[in-house]
């Protein structure tokens, strides 16, 4: 099957991942899928409101910006999202009655938005030094109106999928998803040809993960010698 930039049916996009890209933050990450990008910030453990104060572990809060106009109902959905997931990774019992922001902007969307997402807030907590129960990758399927099933969707295949579909993973991919985002009409043996295919994708994810922290320690570890 021919896609529009060529590439294979199991083939991901080419990744980049830029820590430390922001100032006046704990920490930053920007994460990009082929040609799209997603900015992430992140602040804490900081003094929390009152209102928000947990007695036994942090707060957190994520906040997802569209790169264009103001954020829509499903922006609001991948927030809540996001957040329930990360709440989970997050060793927040280690930091009580203080807050975990983290902040999504993105830049540019060419397709595969909230894995994407998912990645730079990831990116940008390790880059701040937040504990965590492990780290987690993300990526995105789409089923096409032929019934094919392909990886990392750009926006032109995302408009003309019957069902889009983003599951994100932990360190091992053999255990349940961290994350589960399926839209669209789809059947039971599509989306288990997804799920297959996005775990697979995840674990090259992971890997340029581990890659790029263990360059930012060396890094830091040569400007501390």
């Amino acid at each position: 099957m021919a896609r529009p930039d060529r590439r294979e049916a199991t083939q991901i996009r080419a990744l980049h991942c830029a820590l430390g890209q922001l100032s006046r933050v704990d920490g930053s990450a920007q994460f990009s899928l082929g040609d799209t990008s997603v900015l992430c910030g992140v602040y804490g453990p900081v003094d929390v409101k009152i209102y928000d104060e947990k007695l036994d572990r942090a707060h957190i809060e994520v906040k997802f910006r569209p790169d264009i106009g103001v954020p829509t109902t499903k922006d609001k959905w991948t927030e809540s999202a996001v957040r329930q997931t990360f709440e989970q990774l997050i060793l927040g019992q280690l930091h009580p009655r203080t807050l975990v922001q983290i902040n999504i902007q993105v830049r540019q969307a060419d397709g595969a938005v909230d894995a994407a997402a998912i990645n730079a807030a990831t990116m940008a907590l390790v880059d701040a030094a937040i504990p965590l129960h492990s780290i987690v990758g993300a990526a995105t399927c789409a089923v096409l109106e032929s019934g094919a099933v392909v990886v990392d969707p750009n926006q032109e295949e995302a408009d003309q999928a019957r069902s889009i579909h983003t599951l994100a993973f932990e360190n091992k991919t053999t255990g349940s998803p961290a994350y589960v985002d399926s839209r669209g009409d789809f059947t039971m043996d599509e989306y288990n040809r997804c799920y297959d295919l996005c775990a697979t994708s995840v674990e090259r994810v992971l890997a340029f993960m581990r890659s790029a922290i263990e360059s930012k320690v060396s890094k830091e570890a040569k400007l501390t010698n």
